[in-house]
């Protein structure tokens, strides 16, 4: 069978969605309960094969094992376009990315003096920054303007590119 990374997502999603039917089932159907006044619980035993239905879950589990496997094999060979880093290796990288862009955003919107704000009357203090605030804004800028580089091509791989998995 041949999927998109995209495709295999929603098909995982799809599968996870059946097992979680089978496991509600089990849960609803694996005991009951039978008032005395009702008669003989044998006769008003819903119906259930837990057996079918734990090797149906089995079935789903070892297909969901095999697509995310798939997957990740697929992001460990495949290059993005334009690129020298794999798939895997770009998500690490936008990762890596979003966690450092707020805090380089930060520093590139501070004021190059700040008042402080002291309780008592004395002398007035105040925070000096000790970088070049215009470096650090054009850093973030940079910095974003790579994660929608990496996201735009990661979007293209995702939703264009095939990988082969045996069902």
């Amino acid at each position: 069978m041949k999927l998109t990374p995209d495709g295999a997502q929603k098909l995982i999603h799809s599968l996870e969605e059946d097992r979680k039917q089978l496991v509600d089932q089990i849960n609803k159907l694996a005991i009951f309960v039978v008032a005395v006044s009702e008669g003989d619980p044998e006769e008003l035993r819903p119906e259930f094969d837990f057996t079918a239905t734990v090797d149906a879950i089995r079935s789903i589990d070892e297909k969901i094992r095999k697509i995310k496997h798939g997957r990740n094999v697929f992001n460990t060979t495949t290059f993005l376009p334009e690129e020298s880093i794999t798939v895997d290796e770009a998500l690490v990288l936008m990762a890596t990315l979003n966690n450092n862009y707020g805090y380089f955003a930060d520093l590139g919107n501070r004021q190059p003096k700040t008042r402080n704000r002291t309780q008592y009357k004395g002398d007035i203090e105040y925070t000096y920054t000790n970088y070049n605030i215009g470096e650090a804004k054009k850093l973030a800028k940079d910095m974003y303007e790579r994660i929608l580089e990496i996201q735009s091509k990661l979007n293209l791989v995702n939703s264009t590119y095939n990988f082969e998995i045996n069902l």
